[in-house]
């Protein structure tokens, strides 16, 4: 993540990039952990089949599929703990870059703009108002929301409430567009979440 530049999508296809590459290693890791569990499961079902030879065949089948269904089970959540500890360790990370990157000013300032820019396409608005933590507020003076609405054809306002998070909360009208950088991070987990979870299921290929 030391290429950013105020990039907060490069900073999310970092995280992506690592959560799968991380991923791939807890895959292997589980499906032996699986095969481990399952191999088990049917040594104990044979012991119990052993024992209680006297059943009908009908028991015994039952007792075998239960022993297998509960392996999986166990696989299955041996696999959801992985993969919440995979996610928690590299969510933590990119929580850290961002808070050094807001501490930055010049990476700071081009995150900004970015920002600025995703919301007023996002708004699809000529007029939109922005507001910032205090120190994006630093960064934002008049001439700079006036050369960067010269840019985007669009008329930038600053609001007057320095208490939004890091990241840019933009308003046209009635309009409102949440990009923070907990926000974004957010939804970006949420999408990390799902791919991690259709390739550790083998859902996916390789390929990026």
């Amino acid at each position: 993540m030391s290429d950013l530049h105020g990039d907060l999508d490069a900073l999310v296809t970092e995280v992506h990039r690592r959560v799968e590459q991380r991923a791939l290693e807890r895959v292997s890791m589980a499906e032996r952990r699986a095969r481990e569990v399952l191999e088990r499961a049917d040594e104990e079902a044979a012991r119990t089949v052993a024992e209680r030879a006297r059943r009908s065949g009908s028991e015994v089948e039952v007792l075998r599929a239960r022993g297998r269904a509960r392996a999986r089970m166990d696989a299955e959540r041996a696999s959801l703990r992985a993969r919440e500890e995979l996610l928690g360790r590299v969510w933590r990370a990119a929580e850290r870059e961002l808070a050094a990157l807001a501490a930055d000013p010049e990476r700071y300032l081009a995150a900004l703009r970015r920002l600025a820019r995703l919301a007023a396409a996002t708004l699809a608005a000529t007029d939109v108002t922005l507001a910032t933590d205090e120190a994006g507020r630093a960064l934002l003076t008049p001439e700079r929301l006036e050369a960067w609405g010269r840019e985007d054809a669009v008329r930038y306002g600053l609001a007057g409430d320095p208490a939004t998070p890091p990241g840019v909360e933009a308003r046209a009208g009635r309009l409102a567009c949440d990009a923070t950088f907990a926000t974004r991070l957010s939804e970006a987990r949420t999408t990390l979440r799902e791919t991690v979870a259709r390739r550790l299921l083998g859902e996916e290929g390789d390929a990026p």
